[in-house]
């Protein structure tokens, strides 16, 4: 299959509808544009087949040890990358053995990411709070937590990371996996943040940023960001300035592109294998064909630097 050109964007853009998806500027809109993009039964079986290999951790991944052509490869790589975030924060953090810390996941979607290091470290974290915005995800959290005989560690609310229903200072770590490129303005929510984080707090996010290739056309980005719900689309380097004029200290980027190509690599051979197979979970066939072309697409864009 060939890859398709910058140009392709264009007729990808057409496939979606703009009165739902369209850069709207308006906060209400954008909301139900995010939840129409997650909180349905059609997307959540999409999600959890090509991102979590059948599990509910639908994050890109960190690949480093893993085989990529081993079974459950990519719901692996997902686990991986949520570990690396909150060591990576336990350990700018400096928080002994012996004490316990509270943390809030920020647009938590099916909550996996907390489930998953809530049982992993029991004498580390007293609790995790999940705010996110999606009722069908949240339902789901609460009855995975229930499940694993965590609810009294975990807690799902609903609501929004652009005005979180917190105290100030309530939380040691505030924690975002693969959520805050829809925020509908970036500084505004990493303010948030800060008020929710107590003093010597931290705070680590992963997402997609938008890129400066050479070659990338405004117009290019433009339409990335129209057709995925990202209102206040910012490089790196502009995310690294909106969370310092937040009020946060210390400020570092690190660049995990190689582990974008992989995850878009893994995504896209998911869902050939599912068309291929004849679809046996019936999941909605536009709905697949669609994202087959995107995460083609997708591959050339990381290459070319636009994400």
């Amino acid at each position: 299959m060939s890859p398709p050109n910058a140009s392709e964007e264009t007729t990808i853009a057409a496939q979606v509808d703009e009165s739902i998806y369209g850069k709207s500027g308006d906060i209400s809109k954008h909301v139900e544009g995010v939840k129409a993009q997650y909180d349905t039964k059609e997307k959540l079986e999409f999600y959890a087949q090509v991102m979590g290999d059948g599990t509910a951790n639908i994050h890109f991944g960190k690949w480093d040890g893993v085989n990529l052509d081993e079974e459950g490869a990519y719901g692996k790589a997902s686990e991986q990358m949520t570990d690396y975030m909150f060591d990576l924060a336990m350990k700018l953090k400096g928080t002994t053995t012996d004490e316990k810390v509270n943390y809030v996941d920020l647009g938590s979607g099916t909550g996996a990411a907390a489930l998953r290091l809530v049982q992993k470290h029991p004498n580390t974290i007293a609790k995790a709070t999940c705010l996110n915005l999606c009722d069908e995800q949240n339902a789901l959290a609460t009855k995975e937590a229930a499940a694993a005989n965590i609810s009294d560690r975990m807690s799902v609310v609903t609501g929004t990371y652009e005005k979180c229903p917190f105290e100030d200072n309530s939380f040691d770590i505030s924690f975002s996996q693969d959520a805050f490129v829809h925020a509908f303005s970036k500084k505004g929510t990493f303010t948030e943040a800060l008020r929710i984080t107590k003093p010597s707090g931290i705070f680590i996010f992963c997402d997609l940023m938008c890129g400066s290739g050479e070659g990338v056309s405004d117009e290019e980005l433009a339409t990335f960001a129209a057709t995925n719900m990202v209102n206040d689309w910012l490089s790196p380097e502009e995310n690294v300035k909106a969370c310092t004029e937040a009020g946060w200290q210390d400020v570092t980027f690190v660049d995990l592109t190689a582990d974008i190509r992989i995850s878009f690599q893994l995504m896209l051979k998911k869902v050939e294998k599912i068309i291929d197979n004849g679809n046996p979970d019936k999941i909605d066939e536009k709905l697949l064909l669609s994202y087959k072309q995107n995460l083609a697409n997708r591959i050339v864009q990381v290459d070319r630097y636009v994400l």
